[in-house]
């Protein structure tokens, strides 16, 4: 079985299972301290309770409690992921995307939309347990297509105003 691993903030992996027993073995790798992820798992979980996962006798261990670990200590977002709060690029891109809408608040909120809908992507490309990437989208989206629709709206009063030569 293949894994992966998320520690200090990154990913790593894929590894094999005798490989991971083995660093953790060496004390490499500490139990309480790691998420895991293998195919056929819904979500990142603590390292402890991947199948398979061996862990020596004397090694202290925090407890997990019944039904798995909560999001929260999953290192995830206790929020099930609806309000990325781990993730702010991506909420604010989510905001500014929706205000950028707005004709009076144009291309100051949408262009920013746009650029933090990107960062929070990346972000949450390089932390998977933060979430986030839904929110990221619809702030690109919006940001893009609020910045097409002001730029033009922009673009046909400069042309009105031209036209009647004041």
């Amino acid at each position: 079985m293949k894994i992966h691993l998320h520690v200090n903030g990154k990913k790593q992996g894929p590894f094999e299972l005798e490989e991971v027993n083995s660093q953790i073995a060496e004390g490499v790798l500490l139990p309480g301290e790691v998420s895991a992820w293998y195919k056929g798992c819904e979500d990142w979980m603590p390292l402890e309770m991947v199948p398979g996962i061996e862990i020596p006798a004397g090694m202290n261990v925090p407890p997990v409690k019944k039904g798995g670990a909560s999001s929260a200590e999953k290192g995830g977002d206790s929020t099930g992921g609806l309000i990325p709060y781990k993730n702010p690029s991506a909420l604010i891109a989510y905001y500014l995307g929706i205000f950028g809408l707005f004709p009076l608040f144009g291309l100051v909120f949408s262009i920013p939309a746009f650029i933090l809908g990107i960062v929070g992507l990346y972000k949450r490309s390089q932390n998977p347990v933060i979430k986030g990437s839904v929110h990221a989208w619809i702030g690109i989206v919006l940001g893009f297509i609020a910045t097409t629709y002001n730029g033009l709206l922009a673009i046909g009063v400069i042309i009105a105003i031209s036209q009647n030569r004041f």
